[in-house]
């Protein structure tokens, strides 16, 4: 399985990601990037505004406003990959692997905007629809009614969601048990229970769960980071040097070890940076496609969630890591664990535990929402079921290898971006004129 996946990332996946990623940038005028300001400016008013609405006495109502879509979305993206993920990528493809996980998230923010403002674009009205608010909608109309595409893009993403069961609850588990000695057991027990009490509410409850968590969960891990970064201002500047040297040059280790090729930073940077940030999977539409106007708006803030999720935060994990953590001896949530506990010590480490248990969890809560919505498009009524077993995946988790499970997430994710990155691609083609037009009438020139 890691022999696959390897083939499948090293070099033709990561290449074929990236340069489709910059004719997504080229084709939509860099949107995402010159309307980033205007975009979060955009977000605040909404909070305030919504702030002041009553919710939604419908657990289950698929409408999500456009601030809490937001915030759900970046729940979603949020989780193990921040610490596991880009504490992999490092100790597997060196110093420059961060580099290439900032590429992935600044090509893949047009991905993200062009797949919700296609959504909205072709879905039908009636939010009860299975095709409301999901990538399937605009995958029919490329197939031109042919089901098979996006039938089995909703089987890759039902797949997908289990899997990131998997990897959310094997990563915490192992972190846990490192770093306290608590057993899988427990852990496995306690996660499960809670994702249980939160997707057995209904997408409303999932929202408002997460845009409470959200805020403050990563409020305290960058001030926690930059803290770290700030204290040794040198040392930062340092490891920066370094990520950008070693992106473009092979990491050479002393002793006769082998080294990081250029190739490896690439492969193991853009895999885990996809995985992070999400971009090209098609997940954005289910919250942030949800909204029944302004699609323009809607579009322009799916493609911020890498900004806040990859370019801020996995930024601190990784210079964190780099600066203060043994990251070629250890390995996952563990070393980022043990890099930030180097300043907190032993009463950092529960602080940064907690925080690790509430990204895994919000993120938890969330693909159980976009495998459940998969389900409904493949006619699969079984929601009650479908959230029990999505519960005892959580709950087995952690006896899974932690190779194996890695190695087919990110087989599942190569095939799903070759699924639906040329489609997404084709139809942004088809549209970038009424795309730009729409944006530049709301945001400037």
């Amino acid at each position: 399985m890691e022999l696959l996946a390897s083939w499948l990332w090293q070099p033709l996946l990561s290449f074929i990601y990236l340069e489709l990623g910059v004719l997504f940038l080229l084709v939509t005028g860099f949107a995402a990037w010159r309307y980033m300001g205007l975009a979060f400016s955009d977000l605040l008013h909404l909070r305030r505004h919504e702030s002041q609405l009553p919710a939604s006495d419908n657990p289950h109502q698929r409408h999500i406003s456009q601030s809490k879509g937001f915030m759900a979305a970046l729940a979603a993206t949020v989780g193990v990959g921040n610490w596991a993920g880009v504490s992999t990528a490092i100790h597997l493809g060196g110093p420059g692997a961060l580099f290439w996980i900032w590429v992935s998230a600044l090509v893949g923010m047009s991905m993200r905007m062009c797949s919700v403002w296609l959504t909205m674009y072709y879905q039908p009205k009636d939010p009860d629809s299975p095709l409301f608010a999901t990538p399937m909608s605009y995958l029919e109309k490329f197939s031109g009614g042919r089901t098979w595409l996006p039938l089995t893009f909703a089987v890759l993403l039902l797949v997908q969601g289990l899997f990131s069961a998997f990897i959310q609850s094997n990563s915490v588990a192992h972190a846990i048990e490192n770093e306290v000695g608590e057993s899988h057991l427990v852990v496995s027990l306690l996660l499960a229970t809670l994702v249980g009490i939160v997707i057995l509410g209904g997408v409303q409850k999932i929202v408002a769960v997460t845009t409470q968590i959200v805020p403050l969960m990563v409020a305290i891990y960058l001030l926690a980071g930059l803290y770290i970064l700030l204290s040794d201002p040198l040392l930062t500047l340092n490891t920066l040097g370094e990520v950008f040297t070693y992106a473009f040059t092979p990491y050479a280790v002393g002793g006769g070890v082998a080294g990081y090729s250029v190739l490896v930073a690439i492969q193991f940077g853009v895999a885990r940076g996809v995985f992070s940030h999400s971009s090209g999977l098609g997940l954005a539409p289910f919250l942030q496609a949800s909204h029944q106007e302004q699609r323009h708006r809607s579009a322009l803030l799916a493609g911020q969630v890498p900004v806040i999720d990859t370019l801020i935060i996995c930024s601190v994990t990784g210079l964190v890591v780099l600066s203060y953590g043994d990251w070629q001896a250890l390995n996952g949530a563990f070393l980022t664990v043990e890099s930030f506990a180097v300043t907190f010590g032993s009463e950092g480490r529960l602080v940064l535990i907690t925080l690790l248990l509430f990204f895994a969890y919000t993120t938890l809560v969330t693909w159980a929402y976009f495998a459940e919505r998969s389900l409904h498009y493949l006619r699969i009524e079984r929601d009650t079921e479908f959230r029990w077993l999505f519960i005892l995946c959580v709950a087995i988790g952690p006896w899974f290898p932690v190779t194996f499970i890695w190695s087919l997430g990110d087989l599942i994710i190569g095939v799903a971006l070759l699924l639906n990155m040329i489609p997404l691609f084709w139809l942004t083609l088809q549209h970038q004129q009424q795309m730009r037009r729409e944006l530049t009438v709301r945001f400037g020139r």
